[in-house]
């Protein structure tokens, strides 16, 4: 009898300590954050801070995608609570007013960029049509709208073809006249496999295009000193990058898609970095834009 005791004793305790081991994780999962990103060169402070492990004591789990797309999806379904975008992928989606940035990133100035098979003057003269690959839903079709507009294309025969970035990149250059929406790091591929770049956020007069992290303001509130200690975490392995960036590149290369050390660093002179000061130019065109910034940390 006693040691039936005893052992009832311990199955109620090893019980306990199951329960209590179940709700401490349940909380666990609850505290934590998930934002989805993908390889954008403005984001890869993030991939080096995971990859160092930085991200480990905090709330913050990153997911990483290739499909623009999939930020709203994931978000949408309640998988994240935040994601790092432009403000026009925000603005695609079908509610958004809970969505605000809660710090600046960069602003791509030649990172984005519409390629071709055909020179910008051989499609002027075309008379035949010009089928364009870009992701749709996302800042790739706000941006070949302004590029059309800009360069006084509007009569052209276009066809649109909805395609993931990863198909993108496996495109051929060879045969019909065709466009391509990409960005860093997968313009590079395109550019190797004979694409000519054709605009760019560095031609474009009238396309502004702003990198942030954004997050449901509800996962903002009580928590700003998380969000203040991520903040410091990106502008660490920024930091890196300018200090060492050989060994900053050999981190995160497997996350690029290929780039080389030399095309990588091309690329990170095709942007401006915005995390250590607010710009009230970028200010600006955010809140043209109707995009909330009282969250916007400094």
């Amino acid at each position: 009898m006693k040691s039936a005791r005893i052992v009832w004793s311990i199955i109620i305790v090893m019980m306990f300590i199951g329960s209590g081991l179940f709700y401490y994780l349940s909380r666990a999962d609850e505290r934590q954050i998930h934002i989805s990103s993908n390889p954008w060169v403005g984001f890869t402070p993030f991939i080096y801070a995971q990859e160092k492990g930085w991200l480990d004591k905090t709330p913050f789990r990153f997911m990483w995608l290739v499909d623009l797309s999939e930020n709203a999806r994931l978000y949408e379904r309640g998988f994240t609570q935040g994601f790092t975008t432009t403000q026009y992928e925000l603005l695609h989606f079908k509610e958004h007013s809970d969505i605000k940035p809660v710090f600046l990133i960069d602003r791509s100035f030649g990172a984005d960029a519409i390629l071709s098979n055909r020179s910008l003057e051989t499609l002027h003269t075309l008379h035949e049509p010009i089928t364009v690959y870009l992701e749709m839903g996302s800042l790739n079709e706000d941006f070949f709208n302004a590029f059309i507009h800009e360069n006084g294309l509007k009569s052209s025969q276009f066809i649109l073809v909805n395609t993931s970035q990863e198909s993108i990149t496996q495109m051929n250059p060879m045969g019909a006249p065709s466009i391509v929406i990409s960005y860093a790091p997968y313009i590079s591929k395109l550019i190797k496999k004979g694409f000519t770049t054709i605009a760019s956020t560095e031609t474009m007069k009238s396309f502004f295009v702003i990198d942030a992290l954004y997050v449901d303001e509800h996962s903002i509130v009580g928590r700003e000193e998380e969000y203040r200690g991520l903040k410091e975490i990106f502008n660490r392995a920024l930091k890196k990058f300018h200090t060492d960036p050989r060994e900053y590149y050999e981190t995160i290369h497997g996350y690029l898609e290929g780039q080389s050390y030399a095309e990588f660093m091309e690329t990170t002179e095709q942007l401006e970095w915005l995390n250590r000061s607010i710009n009230p130019n970028v200010m600006h065109h955010l809140q043209m834009q109707h995009i909330a910034t009282d969250r916007i940390l400094p």
